[in-house]
């Protein structure tokens, strides 16, 4: 397990760290019965293929087998049909999944922006609960979703939609191709918010197409810029951890991904209590 950086410490205090939670850390969460978590992406999508059945379904296989998840969804979807509505439903919303330790222990680092590039609605019900509503969720397709960046509340920020409005939802090749255009000023504002602060990436991948073409975009223009972090597995090699540094000004922050990751809410235990150490 790495040490934390004091700059990311001293960025925490000041409140000038955006958190970006992934399907991992939704992962955490069990439904309501206790039989269910939400699914990671392959797992979703593998469900989906069962769904559809195995008949000409060789490139949708090839395509989850190289991880180029964007097209097996898409292809995945428009099998589906009408059913795919449903289908993302009853993945993500009616199993009522609660909040787990890690959503609770993000939401303990008490940072004024949060982006979930998740569409369940986990994150933001605990945080709407423990504010008394007294928190903003702002979504993509917003016309003031920049609005995060002008004031000081508190917001949540839906990089890929929103369950309830799932034919908006960005999950697809074509969908992460049209959103660029027709949305555009969202990530004009997600190029500014990147610049201006330090991302936190928790319980995430590394395959966000727009994003990476951010991070990118920013490491080769600005080069002497302050660094990102990531919560990664130990696991994850040295090339890709140099790679992330390299490409996309990601610094990695490992440890062990045993007890389903329950290393990770260590981690962030012990930023909590960095953070109050300074304050005091």
């Amino acid at each position: 397990m790495n040490q934390l950086p004091n700059s990311l410490i001293s960025d925490l205090i000041r409140k000038n760290v955006v958190i970006i939670i992934g399907s991992g850390v939704s992962n955490n969460s069990v439904s309501l019965d206790g039989s269910r978590r939400p699914p990671l992406w392959e797992e979703f999508l593998e469900r989906g293929l069962n769904r559809i059945g195995t008949r000409g379904t060789q490139h949708i296989k090839r395509a989850l087998k190289s991880k180029d998840y964007l097209h097996a969804c898409e292809w995945i979807k428009n099998r589906m049909d009408d059913d795919w509505v449903p289908f993302l439903r009853e993945e993500f919303l009616t199993p009522n999944y609660n909040p787990s330790t890690l959503h609770k222990k993000i939401f303990d680092l008490n940072q004024r922006i949060v982006i979930s590039l998740n569409f369940d609605e986990i994150y933001e019900k605990y945080a709407r609960n423990i504010t008394d509503q007294n928190i903003s969720v702002k979504k993509y397709n917003e016309t003031d979703s920049y609005q995060f960046l002008r004031d000081d509340n508190y917001y949540i920020i839906k990089a890929h939609g929103d369950i309830n409005e799932p034919n908006n939802i960005i999950f697809t090749k074509k969908d992460y191709s049209e959103s660029r255009v027709k949305y555009s000023h969202f990530y004009d504002v997600l190029d500014a918010c990147f610049l201006s602060h330090t991302l936190l990436f928790i319980g995430c991948g590394i395959d966000d197409p727009d994003f990476n073409l951010i991070l990118e975009n920013q490491n080769f223009k600005y080069p002497e810029a302050q660094s990102h972090y990531l919560f990664a597995p130990q696991a994850t090699h040295q090339d890709m951890q140099d790679s992330l540094k390299k490409n996309r000004n990601i610094k990695c922050i490992t440890y062990k991904s045993r007890n389903n990751h329950k290393e990770l809410e260590y981690l962030i235990d012990d930023m909590v209590f960095e953070i109050e150490n300074k304050l005091s």
